[in-house]
């Protein structure tokens, strides 16, 4: 049985997901290849300001601050479907068809919003899982022994405390504020967010968070 993100790789052209507060926590190859960011320039940075998409009859701007795509999901609706029009790597125009999958975040009452992208001409994002999931199962997803290895010498790695200050990192929360709600000084919690950071070989916290999430860790 494929894995979930196995089967999004072969149905949809492209995925990636923001938190509550629009900051883009997951960027897959499809999207570099589609829209020419790479992982390392999209993660961290609000979804619209890397977008930058327009509605596809008007040309007026789609994308902005406070979008509230994911709102009618959030309040128990069904996920929001939509289609945009966004500028391609070689600066040409494309039309996106994007579906919302909805993923509870660890901060209460909050969630993340997954955005499955799929250029429009082609058949449907259900369609395409269908066939990905019924008719053809992806092969095994082949990784380099030594990323593996580094990956879970790193997850060994994290104490049973930064892996809790990692937890509420991905909630949003602040340094002052983790170092409250854990009793602990701010010069303490900022030790083990240089730690955990150190450890899992990321340059800023919004990229510990992203490797957090990407690698289940939260």
């Amino acid at each position: 049985m494929p894995t979930l993100g196995q089967v999004f790789h072969r149905a949809v052209d492209g995925t990636f997901a923001v938190d509550s507060r629009q900051r883009i926590i997951y960027w897959d190859r499809g999207c570099e290849d589609l829209l020419g960011h790479t992982s390392e320039s999209a993660l961290g940075r609000p979804c619209c300001d890397v977008l930058q998409g327009c509605d596809p009859a008007t040309g007026a701007s789609f994308c902005c601050y406070g979008c509230g795509v994911a709102q009618p999901g959030m309040n128990g609706g069904a996920p929001n479907s939509f289609s945009v029009q966004v500028s391609t790597h070689d600066d040409k125009l494309m039309q996106l068809s994007v579906n919302i999958v909805l993923i509870p975040s660890n901060c209460k009452s909050t969630w993340n919003a997954a955005h499955l992208l799929h250029v429009e001409g082609k058949p449907d994002v259900l369609t395409s899982l269908s066939y990905a999931l019924d008719k053809h199962p992806p092969a095994p997803v082949r990784r380099r022994n030594g990323a593996a290895t580094r990956h879970r010498r790193a997850v060994s790695c994290l104490t049973a405390r930064e892996q809790e200050v990692l937890a509420l990192l991905a909630e949003g929360l602040t340094g002052a504020v983790i170092a409250k709600r854990l009793t602990i000084s701010i010069t303490t919690a900022r030790n083990h967010l240089q730690h955990i950071q150190r450890k899992l070989g990321v340059h800023s916290q919004i990229e510990a968070v992203a490797y957090a999430y990407r690698h289940n860790l939260v």
